[in-house]
């Protein structure tokens, strides 16, 4: 491809047309995208054992969670990854109960009717300040 057809295509890609078409599709496809989500969380709680799966499962829906309409669904795995990637730096184990409130969370938020009932910035904001002390705790151990 040139890379004038490059730019076009971008210009396309990036144009309020193709935005508001994919806009569309995401809406009229939500039911079965919030399904294939479920699904993912089924995998992701029944992984509970094996990290690596869960920490693919919770990056698999960092984005297509929030892609779904799932906001909170994918905020929250989004930190568990993040949590995940820290442990990796530290060269520590990840604690598995910070792990399960977050898949949890993740479980809760994904089957929830409205976003009230995901009570996404609370829990977010509270597994946030979870992690972070847990991380403080490892980082001062001698």
């Amino acid at each position: 491809m040139s890379k004038s057809d490059a730019a076009k295509m971008a210009r396309t890609l990036r144009s309020p047309e193709a935005a508001a078409r994919g806009a569309h599709a995401i809406r009229s496809h939500g039911p079965k995208l919030r399904l294939a989500v479920h699904d993912y969380v089924r995998e992701l709680e029944n992984a509970a054992g094996d990290l690596r799966l869960v920490f693919e499962k919770a990056h698999e829906l960092r984005g297509f969670a929030e892609t779904a309409g799932l906001r909170a669904t994918g905020r929250i795995a989004g930190g568990l990854c993040r949590y995940f990637d820290e442990m990796e730096n530290l060269r520590a184990q990840p604690d598995k109960a910070v792990i399960a409130l977050h898949v949890s969370a993740l479980a809760r938020a994904a089957r929830a009717k409205d976003e009230a009932g995901r009570m996404s910035d609370a829990v977010v904001k509270e597994l946030a300040a979870l992690v972070a002390h847990k991380l403080a705790e490892i980082k001062a151990a001698p």
